[in-house]
């Protein structure tokens, strides 16, 4: 049959499974072993049937041997319900299970993934992969796993008993049904190819409304509703004639089958006839043979119903598979050490390139060193690198090979245990990312107990006090997907208290107070001075009045360090951060006389 020709691709993605049908094995044997007597309960009625059919044709047959058999047919069709159930209830609940199981390995394995797996792959096309392809897989497992083993166990007692009634119609009928495997070979290949398209073109559909939901500020702002329409339309119509070429393919199994079966009942009539009629074979043992070819037909109609979950399946575990073999590339040593807490960092020739097989260089040739409890600050253009260089520290990515060493207490970043490294780490990126849950489970995001006192401290030090009075719920008010209901400068002051509340030893402000106005800076500010007395902080800025009171402050350009020194060294040297403390100066003057 279709379902076991199996291509070399097919059973390489169906191994994925192996390990989850080996933890429930035992449910899954106790199924099997109801397939198998449920099948061999079906095949006893056929006798029931042709005995009672001989005792007719004889004509002694008596009114109580009618009720009697007919008793059996009963009985034998009351036990076999019982045991399809069974089977279906064993099966069914283990294809939800390893579903569930398959879920929760996707989702830990997309959560260790590095950045760059997400800058390469859309979130609506993963979305797609943790819900219609697990389902398909599902499908497979449950009701398909379920047909397929009624139907085989079927065939083979129908298949035997055939040969034990009449030899030479068995092999009629045995003879022809590969001439049905040929046609589902063929078709099915098709099928398998077009419905990964069709996931994959889920996947773009689900992208494409996923980014509309998330930036309907930025749609409406630009009015752009009618334009995101059409492109949704035309992926959309896109979607819809994939699909309409796998139904039409999947329709095309079901005439092909009606049509074997009725070419093999034809000749089976012909010849059987004939042999009743020589007195070869009884009328019972014809009617017998004829009802084991009834059953042959579940199995022949399910096998096209298996294809298709077949062909689904495969196509959906080639894609699952992309995420279960992956490996992440940034991990946790094999002995992971912890850093000592002091919060020392040392970047040694540090090198990034902005890709593999790219000669750009990110950042080339980078050493400082930050010591535990003081402040260094980062400035430069845009593009200069500043980013990336946060990036190294908590291990969003590593260096290059053989291009230097981040180390934190003295310890090289890449033998540190991971969780450790970046628990130890307080972190406000540039795009403050907020979940849909209240205002203070935002702020307490990754802390374990919220004590009240720290969280009222890290409110009024952000600032975000001035704003929960604006708020219908104060801190229990539900943030929208992405903070959509808080201002730019909102976000970023929870993303501060959030930072804070962990009372990290390394405080990195990437530039955090880029949405906030001046006045309101200056007082976050003067909040965490207080906040940096002893913690080893690092602030990216394009502000100079941010970053003056630094220990420490280096210049970047083009991934390399121009400049570096203190506030007033560094205006002493009349280079490139005078000249941007010179341009901030002009520009406060113009705002003033504005």
């Amino acid at each position: 049959m279709t379902i076991f020709v199996l291509s070399g691709v097919a059973m390489h993605h169906l191994r994925l499974l192996f390990p989850y049908l080996h933890r429930y094995r035992r449910r899954l044997l106790l199924g099997l072993l109801a397939a198998a007597l449920g099948a061999s309960v079906s095949a006893l009625a056929p006798l029931v049937l042709r005995l009672a059919v001989d005792r007719v044709a004889n004509g002694t047959i008596v009114p109580l041997e009618l009720i009697w058999f007919g008793g059996a047919l009963i009985g034998l069709a009351i036990i076999d319900g019982g045991l399809k159930f069974a089977q279906r209830m064993l099966i069914a609940v283990t294809s939800y299970r390893i579903e569930n199981d398959l879920r929760a390995d996707l989702f830990d394995r997309l959560l260790s993934f590095e950045q760059m797996f997400y800058q390469q792959h859309y979130t609506g096309d993963l979305m797609a992969r943790l819900t219609n392809d697990l389902s398909a897989v599902r499908q497979f497992l449950g009701p398909g796993l379920n047909g397929a083993a009624t139907a085989i166990l079927t065939f083979l007692a129908a298949a035997v008993l055939m040969f034990l009634v009449q030899p030479v119609l068995a092999l009629i009928v045995v003879l022809l049904l590969p001439l049905a495997t040929i046609v589902f070979v063929a078709i099915g290949g098709r099928m398998r190819q077009i419905f990964h398209r069709v996931q994959d073109q889920f996947g773009v559909l689900s992208t494409r409304a996923q980014e509309n939901f998330a930036g309907i500020r930025t749609v409406k702002a630009f009015a752009q509703e009618e334009a995101e329409i059409a492109v949704f339309t035309a992926d959309n119509e896109r979607y819809r004639d994939l699909n309409l070429r796998y139904v039409l393919l999947s329709g095309a199994l079901w005439p092909a089958m009606t049509l074997c079966l009725g070419l093999i009942s034809a000749l089976i009539l012909l010849v059987g006839g004939q042999m009743v009629a020589a007195g070869t074979l009884t009328i019972g043992e014809l009617v017998q043979f004829n009802a084991y070819l009834a059953l042959l037909a579940f199995p022949m109609i399910i096998l096209g119903w298996m294809v298709n979950l077949f062909q689904q399946a495969t196509a959906s575990l080639e894609r699952l598979s992309d995420i279960l073999r992956r490996q992440p590339l940034i991990t946790s040593p094999a002995t992971p050490r912890l850093p000592a807490g002091e919060g020392e960092i040392e970047f040694r020739g540090v090198g990034v390139r902005a890709g593999h097989s790219d000669q750009q260089w990110l950042l080339r040739d980078l050493s400082f060193r930050v010591p535990a409890g003081t402040v260094l600050a980062i400035v430069g253009a845009t593009g200069a690198g500043k980013t990336t260089l946060i990036n190294l520290l908590g291990r969003v990515r590593d260096p290059d090979v053989m291009s230097g060493q981040v180390l934190v207490d003295g310890i090289d970043i890449r033998d540190l245990d991971l969780a450790a490294l970046r628990r130890m780490i307080g972190y406000v990126p540039q795009e403050s990312f907020l979940f849909s849950i209240p205002l203070r489970e935002n702020i307490g995001f990754g802390v374990e107990t919220v004590d009240p006192d720290r969280l009222n401290y890290v409110v009024e030090v952000s600032r975000l006090v001035n704003d929960l009075d604006q708020l219908p719920g104060g801190m229990e008010t539900m943030v929208g997907e992405r903070g959509v209901t808080l201002s730019g400068g909102q976000k970023q002051r929870v993303a501060i208290a959030r930072a804070l509340m962990r009372d990290p030893r390394i405080l990195v402000l990437d530039d955090a107070l880029s949405s906030v106005d001046t006045h309101t800076a200056a007082q976050i500010l003067a909040g965490l001075r207080t906040e940096m007395t002893g913690r080893t902080t690092i602030i990216i800025a394009q502000r100079i009045a941010t970053v003056r009171d630094a220990d420490q402050i280096i210049v970047l350009d083009e991934g390399q360090i121009v400049e570096r020194g203190s506030h007033q060294e560094l205006l002493a040297r009349n280079g490139r951060y005078a000249a941007m403390y010179r341009r901030e100066l002009i520009a406060a003057e113009l705002e003033r006389d504005d």
